[in-house]
């Protein structure tokens, strides 16, 4: 379980988040609004790439708070992150994956259809086959917490598709933090609703 209680952020003048209270328990939790709503930040914050101003995070159990932020660094590495954009390193794809379990590794690739692309530069390729490698990485590392933002974005049909029975095999197990401005590939077990850098509906 992860939560975040009584969280604030502002960036220079701008107030981003305003006394978040939120729970993520196993299953897919859902984290939505309209943009500046503060989605992106508090994804961020949960999974320990952005300090807060104020408040706590519990990860399992451990707290942290912006005072105690060194614990983040080894926190850090228990949570998978998917970022909003589709950028990839300018390496070879197959070396991407260097720090995933192999059977792992081998299982998303498969799933996700990118084993072709194993041999290419990954920065050359279309943002829909990045995407595709960036959830097969992701779901090759994770672990204990799965954080996406906006992971449906330059996917086609079919991959929405692969991302949904994905989500699907993993989210009895794991703690899946899903930000959408749509309505998620699947059912969400937990739904919270944002605007003004507060959770009006949850």
């Amino acid at each position: 379980m992860i939560q975040g209680l009584d969280i604030w952020k502002s960036f220079g003048s701008t107030p981003a988040l305003k006394g978040v209270y939120i729970t993520l328990r196993s299953g897919v939790n859902c984290i939505r609004g309209p943009n500046g709503a503060g989605k992106s930040t508090l994804l961020k914050i949960l999974a320990f790439l952005e300090r807060p101003d104020k408040g706590v995070l519990v990860f399992f159990g451990e707290r942290v708070d912006a005072g105690s932020w060194r614990k983040a660094e080894k926190l850090r590495g228990k949570v998978v992150y998917l970022p909003q954009t589709a950028e990839l390193f300018s390496v070879p794809v197959r070396s991407l994956f260097s720090l995933c379990r192999r059977d792992m590794a081998m299982r998303w690739i498969k799933h996700f259809g990118v084993f072709d692309v194993l041999n290419r530069n990954a920065a050359s390729l279309s943002p829909g086959v990045r995407r595709r490698i960036q959830l097969a990485l992701a779901f090759s590392c994770a672990k204990d917490a799965l954080l996406l933002d906006e992971p449906e974005s330059h996917l086609d049909e079919e991959g929405r598709g692969l991302l949904a029975d994905a989500l699907r095999e993993i989210s009895d197990d794991m703690v899946i933090g899903y930000v959408s401005h749509e309505d998620p590939v699947v059912p969400c077990d937990a739904n919270y609703l944002m605007s003004g850098g507060i959770i009006i509906n949850s």
